[in-house]
C-alpha cells in the first residue's frame, strides 16, 4: 500500500514515476523523464512499449538534425556544381528524408498516447468550444 500525508484537502499520494526501462540510452532516458513528468502517474500503464518507441524516434529525430545542420555547414563552403556539392546535397536529401520519417512517427505515435490537444479533445467538445467562441474575425462578411 502507498503512504501518505493527511492534509486537510485529504490524503495525499506521493506520486512515482514509470522509471525509464535499462536499455534505453542516457538521451532517452532524459526524454522519457520529460515526458512522463507532465502526466498523470498511471497514463502509461498498458501502452509503455508505444512510448518507448516515441522516445527512440525522439532521439533518432534530434540525431538527423544535428547530421543535417553539419551537412548544411558543409554545403555553403562548396563550388555549386562541383561532385563535393552533389555529394552533400545527396547527402542532405537523404537526412532531411529520414529525418521526415522520424517526425511522422512522432506525431502517429504521440497522438496515439494521446499526448496532442487533438487528440485529448473529442469532436463534441471541439464543437462546444467553436460555438461558445463567438464569430472569429475572419468570419466578417457574414456579419451584416
Amino acid at each position: 500500500m502507498d503512504e501518505f500525508v493527511v492534509s486537510p484537502d485529504g490524503p495525499i499520494l506521493p506520486t512515482h514515476r514509470e522509471p525509464p526501462p535499462a536499455d534505453l540510452t542516457p538521451s532517452q532516458q532524459k526524454i522519457w523523464r520529460e515526458i512522463v513528468a507532465d502526466l498523470d502517474r498511471d497514463w502509461f500503464a498498458d501502452t509503455k512499449h508505444l512510448l518507448v518507441e516515441l522516445v527512440a524516434h525522439i532521439d533518432f529525430a534530434a540525431m538527423l538534425r544535428e547530421g543535417i545542420e553539419q551537412v548544411r555547414a558543409q554545403l555553403v563552403g562548396l563550388v555549386p556544381g562541383s561532385r563535393e556539392e552533389r555529394a552533400a546535397t545527396k547527402q542532405l536529401t537523404a537526412l532531411l528524408r529520414a529525418h521526415g520519417k522520424q517526425s511522422a512517427a512522432v506525431a502517429h505515435l504521440s497522438t496515439k498516447l494521446r499526448l496532442t490537444p487533438q487528440s485529448r479533445q473529442s469532436a463534441r467538445r471541439a464543437d462546444q468550444v467553436r460555438h461558445r467562441t463567438g464569430r472569429r474575425p475572419w468570419d466578417w462578411r457574414g456579419a451584416e
